[in-house]
């Protein structure tokens, strides 16, 4: 069973967005898992089994987007705070060695840090709803072509049925 977190912290642009339209919600507590007996089940069952991956494909969607904005939002702050430390840091008089020197110390400093981190920790989170968003996406559609013979199937089987003897 695979458990997905709620995405809590929203910046102005998804804030702008959901003024105007909404994001798909959580369809369930998790991913479906993939049959293993495609050939065994029934229309039905295939369907609602395809529906269900399909509503993990346009939630996890929604929540890589979000992800994405997040992740750059804090790499802008991580340079932005590189930057401001660096300027704290740095003398009138700085010339040649002192230049490697400065960004070294901002490199080391406890905001920059701090940045770093909150980034890695959202690029990390970007990078597994995308596996889960990439894997949904495949048994949809593994799940999609097997519908599709299905149907060729069918309309196969009556077209013998009509002409055979």
């Amino acid at each position: 069973m695979r458990v997905i977190p709620k995405v809590e912290e929203e910046g102005p642009a998804l804030t702008r967005f959901k003024t105007k339209f909404t994001l798909p919600t959580r369809p369930s507590d998790s991913p479906p898992d993939l049959p293993s007996d495609l050939d065994d089940m029934d229309d039905r069952d295939l369907m609602n089994v395809y529906t269900e991956f399909m509503a993990w494909v346009s939630y996890l969607k929604g929540q890589l987007v979000q992800a994405e904005i997040t992740e750059d939002r804090e790499g802008n702050l991580c340079r932005v705070t590189e930057a401001r430390v660096l300027i704290e840091q740095w003398g009138a008089d700085a010339k040649g060695d002192r230049v490697t020197i400065a960004k070294a110390k901002r490199d080391v400093d406890p905001r920059v840090l701090s940045q770093q981190e909150t980034y890695q920790t959202s690029r990390a989170y970007r990078k597994l709803l995308e596996a889960l968003f990439d894997s949904c996406e495949r048994g949809a559609q593994l799940l999609s072509r097997e519908l599709s013979r299905r149907i060729g199937l069918h309309s196969k089987e009556q077209r013998t049925s009509r002409f055979g003897a």
